[in-house]
């Protein structure tokens, strides 16, 4: 299980870099008229690849600190918590405003917060291995 929990931070490191250097940044280039289909369609599509790895993550690290915990886990564990509450509380709801409508000012308050995650998910990688 561990192994397991290694990759799937892995993955959703090299998720959140595509995110966060492509993906987000490009949210700026696309043209207000089209910006709703857009990001519509993006969620749809990142949510298929995130949220069985994020869901995954979490029930195998749920999984490890009762089964066998370690300091090592429990500090993963509350890394993983901090990017589930930045994901819920910054993250979607930023989502839900950009969703209505473009607006540079928040797309640029959602790339600068989304580093707040992909250094969580490096820091809980290096804490992993």
């Amino acid at each position: 299980m561990k192994e397991a929990l290694l990759i799937i931070n892995a993955i959703l490191i090299g998720v959140i870099l595509v995110t966060q250097i492509v993906s987000y940044p490009l949210f700026l280039n696309v043209k207000s008229l089209d910006f709703s289909s857009y990001h519509k369609t993006y969620t749809k599509k990142i949510s298929i690849v995130v949220l069985p790895l994020m869901l995954a993550e979490l029930f195998i690290t749920v999984y490890i600190l009762f089964s066998n915990p370690s300091t090592t886990h429990i500090f993963s564990a509350l890394i993983l918590l901090f990017i589930w509450l930045s994901t819920f509380f910054i993250q979607v709801p930023i989502h839900n405003i950009i969703s209505k409508s473009k607006d540079n000012r928040i797309l640029r308050k959602l790339i600068a917060s989304n580093w707040l995650r992909t250094l969580l998910w490096v820091i809980k990688l290096l804490i992993l291995i």
